[in-house]
């Protein structure tokens, strides 16, 4: 696995390994749990998986030409890994209501799938090709993707760690 995406894997396992079944049901008021969380970006790395798998199945990359705003947006996540807060989550990686606890081995299933189809979709495009265009940030190339979504797991890892540190006694 590529080491943006082996860390990825690595921080939520580390922060998930003691949370019990209920603890991962536990959140802020108006706030995603962890489980939601990590459905969240699961569903983040199936949506990626799925337009690299349609691009390599009509043989062509489907990313358009990077405007300026999509080349400063890509430098600042991809790049600096900075990720803006507040954006809404697209209608597609919106978890549901009541995320499965069991989400992680969900998370790492999908972790795993994206970053070997990234793999596949590099070596018959070429490490330039731009593969798909974010919704956000416009047409990335694979190592792009894995840069975004090293740094948007960073985002949310955050979350889950406030939630683990509210969860341990004698924390504040």
């Amino acid at each position: 696995m590529s080491p943006e995406l082996e860390e990825i894997r690595r921080e939520a396992e580390g922060l998930t390994v003691l949370m019990s079944p209920p603890d991962w049901g536990h959140a802020p008021l108006g706030k995603w749990n962890s489980a939601q969380i990590l459905e969240h970006l699961r569903l983040s790395y199936a949506a990626t998986t799925s337009g690299t798998l349609k691009a390599m199945e009509i043989g062509r990359p489907l990313g358009g030409k990077p405007s300026l705003r999509d080349r400063i947006g890509t430098f600042y996540v991809a790049g600096l890994g900075l990720f803006p807060s507040g954006r809404t989550a697209p209608a597609h990686t919106v978890p549901a209501e009541e995320a499965d606890v069991g989400s992680l081995r969900a998370f790492n299933d999908a972790l795993v799938a994206m970053d070997a189809t990234l793999t596949d979709a590099e070596k018959r495009f070429g490490k330039n090709a731009r593969l798909l265009d974010h919704p956000v940030l416009g047409p990335l190339t694979a190592q792009q993707w894995r840069r975004f979504h090293r740094t948007h797991a960073r985002h949310h890892m955050k979350q889950i760690a406030q939630q683990v540190k509210r969860m341990t006694p004698g924390q504040a």
